[in-house]
């Protein structure tokens, strides 16, 4: 999943407005408006518990849009005589969902106007509006309700909820997610098999967090950043020696960054609100960004980042022989300097991938706390841009100090199946699985098929960024991303004429 500055240019990627009762985006070359209700559900802030008094709620935020539901603009599906059309239903992330309503155009604009279909995107709690205890929600005593238990029954709840109230008991319902949603949709269907026909789980890097199982699929402490390395060192521009030049960018960066003088000429020449946005470390800023593009490499331009942004990154390594000034220019294109705010923030601590966060980085330094430890490592050159030998010491002191809990980096494999799940030994089914080549969290995707596997499905993208194919079709798409999507849809159209769970 993203790092926190991955998700800050998430939010970003959404065009369009958000009003107190709407969200809306842009989708498409032609950039239609497609805009989703904002409406609260009263959800139970404790799933598992029975007494009168634990029955507390809190307002579950999601978006609605049913403009299209049973009006299809494709061949009709065969449905049930008294269902519209499908439910398809994003089981949201680590972020503010009307980030992820603008970043799903295969869903909204793509499927649901071609199948009819209602669409449902209900919010992870703790994120966006979904806070169960306002702004106290990630104080130790209040944060304990952030799992992903809770979760996934909090979308079991609305979704079922959501239904009776329509009258669409009989309607199939497919589930989608990218990143960490990704992942959600594979746990959703092996928790709640009968709530949906099935799930697309793109860029899901469910094996990262299964550890007891990376040798056997080729997964190392490097893996993700090797696969860093590596996008930076195949580029059209420069290859391997791209990647050379910005670890010697960096290292100019920290020099520079190692008196009070120097990172006061790095804030002015980044545009940094002040030089403490630099942190501890004056080349975290500048790496949490180079650490993060190829995850957002994308054929077209999205926000602040042009198309292909790698390629971008190492033209301007080509063009620009002073490291400084490369270095501004790099911030500059990926946190969206405008010319006129200047830039603020937090970075990732360091750490490959992102980790423990205090809770001014928002609930996943909390989530980094308990079940999604990133055990990540990174060595200067050989391997990526800084120097970080992952410790569970150091990760478990800070967070006790952050939110008095201790990280159980075992907890997700052991109780959802890790690398199991992907390898058919669970007994999930109807399931996709992508993954992009230019994605790090490809390493601990799901990646190779397995015999007598008609329902489940893994696919691969070479020139896939993270979580691509959950984007609408657009004409710079890769080919092998166009097919990608075609062969999806031909999936999930015979999973909801052929649902199970109707039968």
């Amino acid at each position: 999943m993203p790092s926190r500055v991955a998700l800050v240019g998430l939010v970003g990627w959404v065009t369009g407005c958000v009003h107190a009762d709407e969200v809306c985006a842009k989708y498409g070359a032609e950039g239609e408006t497609i805009c989703a209700d904002e409406l609260f559900f009263d959800q139970q802030i404790d799933h598992f518990r029975f007494e009168s008094a634990s029955l507390k709620t809190f307002k579950h935020r999601y978006l609605e849009n049913t403009a299209t539901w049973g009006k299809p603009t494709g061949n009709p599906l065969h449905l049930p005589a008294d269902c519209p059309g499908p439910i398809l239903i994003y089981t949201g992330n680590e972020g503010p969902i009307d980030a992820f309503w603008g970043s799903n155009g295969f869903m909204v604009h793509h499927l649901a106007p071609t199948w009819g279909a209602a669409l449902l995107f209900p919010e992870e709690r703790y994120y966006g509006k979904s806070t169960p205890f306002g702004n106290a929600s990630l104080e130790p005593a209040q944060a304990s309700f952030m799992t992903t238990e809770q979760v996934l029954a909090d979308y079991a709840t609305i979704l079922t909820w959501w239904k009776e109230t329509h009258n669409a008991t009989s309607c199939p319902v497919i589930a989608f997610g990218g990143s960490y949603g990704g992942t959600l949709t594979t746990y959703f269907r092996r928790v709640y098999p009968g709530l949906t026909c099935g799930g697309l789980a793109a860029s899901a890097p469910i094996g990262y967090y299964s550890k007891s199982h990376w040798a056997s699929h080729g997964v190392t402490a490097y893996t993700w950043i090797d696969i860093v390395k590596n996008v930076f060192s195949t580029t059209e521009f420069g290859g391997s020696d791209c990647f050379d030049k910005l670890v010697n960018v960096v290292k100019a960066v920290g020099i520079m960054g190692s008196t009070a003088s120097g990172r006061a000429t790095l804030s002015s020449k980044m545009h940094l609100c002040s030089p403490d946005v630099l942190g501890a470390d004056p080349t975290n800023f500048l790496i949490d960004a180079l650490e993060t593009l190829p995850q957002e490499d994308y054929p077209y331009a999205i926000g602040s980042l042009p198309g292909w942004p790698v390629n971008a990154t190492c033209a301007a390594v080509a063009a620009i022989a002073d490291p400084i000034e490369l270095a501004a220019n790099i911030t500059d294109m990926y946190y969206g300097y405008d010319g006129k705010q200047c830039l603020d923030g937090e970075g990732q601590g360091g750490i490959p991938g992102g980790g423990p966060g205090p809770a001014s980085w928002g609930p996943w330094g909390y989530q980094s706390c308990t079940e999604t430890l990133h055990q990540f490592s990174s060595v200067t050159s050989a391997h990526g841009f800084r120097d970080f030998t992952f410790s569970y010491d150091d990760a478990a002191q800070a967070c006790q100090r952050y939110y008095q809990v201790q990280p159980n980096p075992r907890w997700a494999e052991q109780r959802w199946g890790g690398f199991h799940i992907g390898d058919g030994a669970t007994g999930v089914t109807h399931l996709i699985w992508s993954n992009g080549g230019l994605d790090p969290w490809h390493g601990g995707g799901f990646l190779r098929s397995f015999p007598n596997s008609d329902e489940l499905h893994w696919f691969f993208m070479p020139q896939g960024a993270h979580h691509l194919d959950l984007r609408g079709p657009h004409p710079e798409d890769p080919a092998n991303v166009t097919a990608t999507r075609a062969a999806e849809e031909d999936i999930l159209r015979g999973w909801i004429e052929n649902c199970p769970q109707l039968g």
